[in-house]
């Protein structure tokens, strides 16, 4: 088990050395060390460089041991050559963590896993917690610790990332950002020469800010451990899991990227499965599944209900949701007697329940209602919003105005909707997945209700497979806690 007090700094640091801060605005050097200022963070910085005596307002070292305080934190971004003597240096300071950006180690061949062996040796000596190297930084947003290349500051929030990829890390945190989400902490892992992805999933697993853990590998240096670990986490909080590597090109490509072996996909998709991850297909499910996770009820099994303003939508959902293990059930005559009495006299009396044109707002409510608190569904889909908004007129405004005006009336009737719906997912307790087009909205439009949504936890899904994805990740996460 890994010693929380051993990564702490990496995410919760009073101060922080940066060597091989630089003028060079080309340069991790400079880039890292701005960011690190911009970003807000609190406590000391110390640039450190031998050539230089001020940057970005900031009084810089000329070696590590003339830094006034032991730092909690080491940013390492020098040549290959050097990282072992710094870290050696490191060691000789007292400090205890380390994030070595620098690339050019296992992942270059023999030379380079030399290096990297010997790197890892000195950090152990010491006891210094190694990231990387060859990685992209760390973002500890709740503490503003921006270590990073990329000139964007994600908001605090309830996501962790754990990326062997610096880039993925990056979209992640920026994806969850535009969509009005922030992150609790993000960590790139790269060579994974010392901690590895189970260290962070053990961490995230015992953090406080975090909800949903989302994980990007490469491949496993010790799988066993992994199945281990992963197991005790998703007890605690959900995983959700890309994993590449899947076809020899792939494989290739992920060796060459961070010394990764990228091992049987069937006997990775049946550890997930032991040890409760949920598998994403794509960065972007894996973002909209964790999403699902903020505010949605687990389900008690696969009874699904489906209630749709569109009959081919009500359809697709059925297939997709079928053929993930759901049973679309046969709803009760009680039910369909209640309906009856909701909804216009030509609708289909089955399950996908289709509104058909001229059911109102009001009754679209008390119709979800009614097949919810169905003792028969454990939980619920529905789709195409557009009715279901509280709105007289969806005519499209003409002028300027009359469409920034309109583009404030479409987002507070989405967000009551959505609101409304939540309230009766929290009332029985069952999860209800919402997917739809918003073809009562521009393309700006669609982007500021997805952000408005998510500032509320929430999620629209765009269409009904995603529904689909999201409902069969809630389940199989509900079944592995069962059991």
């Amino acid at each position: 088990m890994i010693n929380a007090d051993r990564l702490a700094p990496l995410f919760t640091s009073g101060s922080i050395a940066v060597i091989g801060a630089s003028r060079d605005v080309t340069k991790w050097g400079f880039n890292v060390l701005k960011h690190l200022i911009d970003g807000g963070f609190k406590g000391h910085i110390y640039p450190v460089n031998p050539n230089e005596d001020e940057l970005l307002g900031r009084t810089v070292y000329r070696d590590i041991a003339d830094i006034p305080e032991k730092p909690d934190l080491a940013v390492v971004i020098v040549p290959p050559p050097a990282v072992v003597q710094v870290i050696r240096q490191c060691v000789g300071k007292g400090i205890r963590s380390g994030i070595v950006i620098t690339a050019g180690f296992a992942e270059l061949g023999d030379e380079g896993a030399r290096l990297q062996a010997e790197m890892v040796a000195e950090a152990r000596k010491g006891g210094m917690a190694l990231v990387g190297p060859n990685c992209n930084g760390v973002m500890s947003p709740w503490n503003r610790q921006y270590v990073q290349f990329p000139p964007f500051f994600t908001p605090p929030g309830k996501f962790a990332v754990v990326a062997q990829s610096g880039n993925v890390m990056d979209v992640l945190a920026r994806q969850a950002m535009l969509k009005g989400l922030g992150c609790s902490a993000c960590v790139a892992s790269g060579n994974e020469a010392d901690l590895h992805t189970e260290d962070y999933l053990e961490y995230m697993g015992d953090d406080p800010h975090t909800r949903v853990i989302m994980c990007y590998t490469e491949g496993f240096k010790d799988g066993r451990r992994f199945l281990r670990v992963a197991s005790e986490v998703s007890k605690k909080k959900p995983i959700i899991m890309v994993k590449v590597g899947k076809t020899q090109a792939g494989a290739r490509a992920a060796a060459s990227h961070t010394a990764s072996i990228a091992g049987s996909d069937r006997i990775f998709d049946a550890v997930c499965k032991q040890a409760g991850v949920i598998r994403a297909g794509s960065l972007d499910e894996m973002l909209d599944t964790a999403i699902a996770f903020l505010r949605q009820p687990l389900p008690r099994g696969r009874r699904l209900g489906i209630v749709t303003a569109g009959g081919g939508w009500g359809v697709l959902a059925a297939d997709a949701c079928a053929e993930r293990g759901f049973d679309v059930v046969k709803l009760p005559d009680e039910v369909i007697s209640e309906l009856d009495k909701l909804l216009p006299a030509w609708w289909n009396r089955g399950n996908p329940v289709d509104l058909v044109a001229g059911a109102r707002a009001d009754n679209i409510y008390k119709a979800v209602e009614v097949v919810m608190r169905c003792p028969e569904v454990d939980a619920m889909a529905f789709l195409s919003i557009m009715p279901a908004l509280r709105i007289r007129s969806f005519l499209s405004p003409s002028s300027e105005e009359e469409k920034q005006n309109w583009g404030s009336i479409v987002t507070e009737a989405t967000l009551a909707a959505m609101e409304e719906f939540n309230a009766l997912s929290q009332k029985y307790a069952k999860p209800l997945v919402v997917a739809s087009e918003l073809l009562f909205a521009d393309a700006v439009q669609d982007i500021n209700i997805a952000y408005a949504l998510g500032q509320r936890e929430l999620i629209i899904h765009h269409m009904p497979h995603q529904a689909a994805r999201a409902l069969d990740a809630l389940a199989s996460y509900s079944e592995y806690l069962r059991r």
